[in-house]
């Protein structure tokens, strides 16, 4: 039985953390229902400002960008003090999951297949780069986390790009700060682990090393933690998929190898060039590399699991839900949720629609930071679907709260409760240069490199490292955040002015 949340009836959780959670919901009124994902924020980091305003800007951005080959973005809103967005429902799986299922089943991804994925992929990311606002104006928007994670291949055969909620884009609330890296190391380009200005060809240096990783099922860029990683970004030695995968055509080399170009004058001059590139080899190659063709690799390679979740009644299966999953406000609570829905939910903001509407629907934040601190780690925000289901017909009232949905609190819940039970994190932190100080949660831990030790409970906390002469890095730590933190601090700008040799002191 599902969850209540205003409107919507949770079904399943695809991904939690301590910033939020994605799942899977059903909307809709009986014989009228439709399966879409729900993403939200947990009501206490309403107060962190960075955060909000980066969830924003993701909804702001993604509702100008309609396009088949990007998941939509239908609404946002706010659920009795819960921050959400709706978002389109992709009945597949991620290009890292899909690629990993096809080599465990002793069948790797076929070319074809490969160049129709990243083919639509950069159809997405070109449609993304040419966007404009309401006035005409360029938004001259750059992805800057295109990875295997964000790329979805529906079942039938629809690829989706996913997750802009680290995009860089004109007229943007939210901006990077100096020295502060966005995105993930493996999948950065050159100039972008450089902290250097970046534009659509960083995002195509990206879809290239997604392209390299498919066909070779090898990492590119993968060192032993991430200053390791971004050295060899910055290195680029990218070595012929033919040569690490024998079986490749060589001539396909030169394609891969111009998206991967250190240089960005080298490289394709924007996504759809690249994506022009492999849909000309395979047709000149005789590939084949149709949507038909992967709709049918995925439709045997998944077979088993479109007949399971074909029955709606699967979606009641190991959801993973508690009755704690419904958020906002307690159960005793006086505020009805009709309140915050009949003002927020239900609003939808159309493609090229001003910032200030936005800003309006979320201008009143809640100040309680009531709700569930879960701890878990930074919210993957994977939109992997389960399957296209042939819906049961049912509807829920928005006052209805049947007796299945209170559940026992999950064990790992009472661990983090129980006064007895204190489970720690280590995280290695380094910097480049070294000897920066290390703040956490406003408190001095030392200079790098540092080696601390965190309760597990109090995570989320901010992590701050300065040292004189730079810019200071600072970005949040969560259990789910790779053990080894590498940061690389930018020198500050000097301000020209009078040496203090030249003030004379004398008459």
């Amino acid at each position: 039985m599902g969850i209540p949340f205003g409107r919507y009836e949770l079904l399943r959780k695809i991904a939690a953390g301590g910033m939020g959670q994605v799942l899977l919901a059903r909307k809709g009124a009986e014989g009228f229902e439709k399966l879409v994902v729900i993403k939200r924020i947990l009501p206490h980091l309403v107060e962190d400002e960075e955060f909000f305003t980066m969830f924003i800007d993701e909804a702001k951005i993604t509702m100008r960008l309609d396009h088949p080959n990007i998941a939509r973005i239908n609404e946002f809103g706010v659920e009795n003090g819960v921050h959400f967005i709706e978002m389109e429902y992709v009945s597949g799986e991620d290009v890292r999951r899909l690629d990993k299922r096809s080599r465990m089943a002793n069948t790797p991804l076929p070319l074809g297949v490969v160049i129709r994925v990243i083919a639509d992929a950069a159809a997405g990311l070109d449609f993304a780069h040419k966007a404009k606002d309401s006035k005409g104006s360029p938004l001259n928007l750059v992805h800057r986390d295109v990875s295997p994670q964000n790329v979805l291949v529906g079942f039938d055969g629809s690829v989706k790009l996913i997750d802009f909620g680290v995009a860089k884009a004109a007229g943007r609330a939210q901006h990077t700060a100096t020295g502060i890296l966005k995105g993930k190391f493996p999948y950065m380009s050159p100039e972008q682990a450089d902290g250097l200005d970046i534009d659509a060809r960083s995002d195509v240096f990206a879809l290239g090393v997604v392209l390299w990783e498919l066909l070779t099922g090898k990492r590119l860029f993968k060192g032993e933690n991430d200053l390791m990683t971004q050295r060899l970004v910055k290195a680029c030695q990218v070595p012929p998929p033919s040569e690490v995968e024998p079986s490749l055509p060589k001539a396909f080399d030169a394609v891969v190898l111009k998206s991967l170009a250190k240089d960005v004058k080298d490289r394709y001059a924007d996504a759809g060039a690249f994506r022009s590139a492999l849909e000309d080899f395979a047709f000149k190659n005789n590939i084949p590399a149709s949507n038909s063709f992967l709709v049918d690799f995925m439709q045997a390679l998944y077979a088993e699991r479109i007949a399971k979740e074909a029955d709606p009644r699967s979606l009641e299966e190991d959801s993973g839900l508690t009755d704690l999953d419904a958020g906002g406000l307690p159960k005793n609570a006086q505020s009805p949720t009709i309140v915050d829905r009949n003002r927020q939910a239900g609003q939808v903001f159309p493609a090229g629609q001003s910032s200030a509407h936005l800003t309006e629907a979320v201008g009143n934040k809640p100040k309680s930071r009531a709700g569930l601190w879960l701890g878990l780690g930074v919210v993957g925000v994977l939109l992997i679907g389960v399957a296209g289901f042939a819906l049961k017909g049912r509807g829920t009232t928005e006052t209805s709260k049947p007796p299945e949905v209170v559940a026992p609190v999950e064990p790992p819940i009472k661990k983090v409760e129980l006064p007895t039970v204190v489970e720690f994190l280590t995280f290695s932190l380094t910097s480049e240069p070294a000897g920066a100080e290390v703040e956490l949660g406003g408190d001095k831990k030392g200079l790098t490199p540092l080696e601390v030790k965190l309760e597990k409970a109090r995570l989320p906390t901010l992590l701050k490292v300065s040292r004189d002469g730079y810019e200071p890095f600072q970005t949040t730590l969560a259990d789910s955040t790779d053990p080894t933190v590498a940061v690389t601090l930018k020198k500050r700008v000097a301000v020209k002015g009078p040496k203090p040799s030249d003030i004379k002191t004398t008459r």
